[in-house]
């Protein structure tokens, strides 16, 4: 709620977007983030699977069997991170 004046009607605000230090936001972003690999998994499957299994808070630690998998896994990871937030360069 916000009014500028003592005289006047409070204006209602409603917030949309999860506040950094509240109780249930690490709850809320790992949420986030397992609802996008479950929908992303036929488009980005190594990035689906890292995100499920190799991720701890906001820590991707995880591997590949050779390089040539190593470099598809990270420009997935690229791309699918790219979908819920803005571009990794």
């Amino acid at each position: 709620m916000w009014k500028t004046r003592a005289n006047e009607e409070p204006v209602i605000y409603r917030l949309k977007t999860v506040t950094h230090g509240t109780a249930s936001a690490p709850f809320l972003a790992i949420r986030t983030l397992k609802q996008l690999s479950m929908d992303e998994a036929s488009r980005f499957p190594l990035a689906s699977k890292v995100a499920l299994q190799d991720v701890y808070m906001d820590d991707v630690v995880s591997g590949a069997q050779n390089l040539d998998t190593a470099h598809q896994l990270q420009c997935q990871l690229q791309k699918y991170a790219g979908n819920m937030w803005n571009e990794i360069t």
